[in-house]
């Protein structure tokens, strides 16, 4: 057989057609110079080539063993790299006392990135100033507020042209930052006994009651003492969970100060595939909820709400929406009813803010106090050390129900159908039950308000120590609730906004900066994006209240108060977290780009002012 025999093609049909019969979609004979068809045709036979030519099963399996010896060597090169490694020797070291296998380094999932990169930062700044305008995405509301911009100043709002500039500026004056590496790594049993005896002995279970101690206690001694074979992964993931959460919370303690919260957090995460394919229990509860609270300090609201989701639904397949268990006497269901109101504020504080429907229905619920509530707000803001077990959570139950009727009643769906006076009447009905729950507040620790005329300058500084955190956030959140209260009387349905609540709605966001300007060491890393929603809103909407009425009485004390925040902000790149920074320390991202969008608008603030003084 010579070589033009062996190239043929088999089966006696030719390999390709010519143009005219591939056209014609009918049988060619393939004859040379023309086919059969082409001839009758008068028309000259051309072959155009198509495509390479079928490759025999011979040549076939030869690339594929050549691919296959390929890949056996590229994986050889891998694993004697990572075998000499300072990090997987490092994973390797806490084998005998890790109750988890060394973990592969490319299998770790994402986590919430490190917002002292800018770019990060940014991103996640811009998400939460898209939270913050008036309205939502081209609402009226929004297209209102660009519309007094252009009216008021003459120049278009342009914050692409903004983001490109903050960046070029931070990036000019600052080196690059490096995106922080994290790798997971397992606790030793050793640093889960000390973390689980932090939370027990401080009482860190009224705020966040997370874990039942007791059985969290049984399963570290089982894992210790190896009768711990076969046991569900949940047991594992709450604990680890719970090691990430509490190492990263109470950092500044000396016992923690070596620890690695967020390389314990990714190899939590790294079980959360097979953590889902388990069947639900406490244990899975647990660490779902550990994982959310610990990811929502970093600004991903969206990755928190989602291990929140999963909570919940492993909530209600528990029962613990129910205030009776659903088995007789079990004694988890006092643990599972406290997990599931730190859910139910989660879930709310979530809604309000985005103004998207809650996980949780109230309808579905029995909203019954746990018998163990602190409902004293004298409790709740100066707390002791009661002798018989309470709870807290991380804010008052209230102040969660509350906004959870501020969504259904003003800002759902169907709410958008009512009638307009329905929804002033909602409004009316809101604003009194607000005010009775500021009225419970103890005399010194309620919320002031800050009337056009008033003198907050002669108001005393929150000091962080004496009223507590939880007591400040509380205060925050029943600001935020009166002003998106009465946010909704014009941005809803009605015709016109009521005069009264426009000037309650201003008055909630001067409450909001002043108090954020007078609560000392409030402003830190780790609480930036707790509150910067707050903030970013109460700035927005007092910056609407400047350029709209800039012959208003309150316009250089509502700009001095823009000012001040400005301020504060710039305090970042020399005073933070208590540590003396030197001048070229960078600026934290966040504050920094915080600190130059208040720049942009009090710049256009002063534009409509000289505007209205040569009009």
């Amino acid at each position: 057989m010579d070589d033009a025999d062996a190239l043929a093609p088999r089966g006696g049909r030719a390999r390709s057609a010519c143009d005219l019969c591939r056209h014609k979609k009918i049988r060619c004979d393939g004859e040379k110079p023309a086919c059969e068809n082409c001839h009758f045709a008068g028309v000259v036979c051309t072959f155009t080539f198509t495509g390479q030519p079928r490759k025999t099963i011979r040549e076939q399996l030869s690339e594929a063993k050549a691919r296959v010896r390929e890949l056996e060597e590229f994986i050889a090169a891998r694993d004697l790299s990572l075998s000499s490694s300072p990090l997987r020797d490092e994973l390797q070291s806490h084998v005998s006392s890790s109750p988890c296998p060394p973990l592969s380094l490319s299998s770790a999932p994402s986590h919430p990135q490190d917002s002292s990169v800018f770019d990060t930062a940014l991103e996640i700044f811009q998400q939460h100033l898209e939270w913050s305008w008036p309205g939502v995405a081209h609402s009226p509301q929004r297209s209102s507020f660009y519309a007094t911009i252009y009216r008021q100043t003459g120049t278009i709002l342009d914050m692409s042209g903004f983001w490109a500039r903050v960046s070029d500026s931070y990036k000019s004056q600052y080196p690059a930052t490096q995106p922080k590496t994290t790798s997971p790594k397992w606790p030793s049993y050793q640093l889960v006994q000390q973390c689980l005896n932090y939370y027990s002995a401080n009482g860190l279970y009224a705020v966040f009651p997370i874990i039942d101690v007791a059985a969290a206690q049984a399963i570290i001694t089982d894992h210790v003492s190896g009768r711990a074979d076969a046991r569900p992964l949940a047991e594992k993931a709450c604990l680890f969970a719970l090691t990430a959460f509490v190492t990263k919370l109470h950092h500044h303690q000396p016992m923690f100060a070596d620890t690695d919260s967020d390389g314990y957090v990714q190899a939590v995460l790294t079980l959360v595939p097979k953590l889902m394919l388990e069947p639900n229990d406490v244990r899975k509860l647990e660490a779902f909820l550990i994982i959310a609270l610990h990811i929502a300090p970093a600004g991903k609201p969206e990755q928190s709400q989602l291990f929140l989701s999963m909570a919940i639904r492993i909530l209600y397949h528990l029962g613990a929406h129910r205030k009776s268990p659903l088995i007789p006497n079990d004694e988890s269901h006092t643990h599972l009813r406290a997990m599931f109101w730190l859910c139910y504020t989660m879930d709310k504080e979530m809604s309000i803010r985005s103004c998207l429907p809650p996980l949780l229905q109230d309808v579905d619920c029995d909203l019954n106090f746990p018998p163990t509530y602190v409902e004293s707000f004298d409790l709740q803001f100066l707390p002791t050390t009661p002798s018989t077990p309470h709870l807290l959570l991380p804010t008052d139950i209230r102040v969660a129900m509350l906004k959870s009727k501020v969504y259904h009643g003003l800002y759902s769906c169907q709410a958008q159908k009512f009638p307009e006076a329905r929804r002033l009447e909602h409004i009316r009905q809101l604003d009194q039950e607000l005010s009775d729950l500021k009225a419970s507040f103890p005399v010194g620790f309620r919320p002031d308000s800050y009337s056009p005329g008033g003198t907050e300058r002669s108001h005393s500084p929150v000091n962080v120590h004496n009223l507590g955190l939880r007591g400040i956030n509380i205060h925050l959140e029943y600001y935020y609730c009166l002003r998106k209260l009465h946010e909704a009387s014009f941005t809803g349905s009605l015709s016109m906004p009521l005069p009264s609540s426009l000037e309650l709605y201003y008055q909630a966001s001067r409450s909001t900066l002043l108090y954020y300007l007078r609560a000392s060491g409030l402003v830190d890393r780790f609480s930036f994006w707790i509150h910067a929603q707050f903030i970013l809103s109460s700035i927005l909407s007092l910056f609407w209240c400047l350029i709209d009425v800039p012959t208003a009485s309150t316009f250089s004390r509502d700009l001095r108060i823009l000012q001040d925040t400005k301020d504060l902000f710039a305090s970042f790149q020399g005073n933070m977290n208590g540590h003396t920074h030197t001048s070229d320390e960078q600026f934290f991202p966040p504050a920094y780009i915080m600190h130059e969008f208040l720049e942009l608008l009090i710049s256009l603030a002063r534009q409509v002012l000289a505007r209205t003084k040569d009009g």
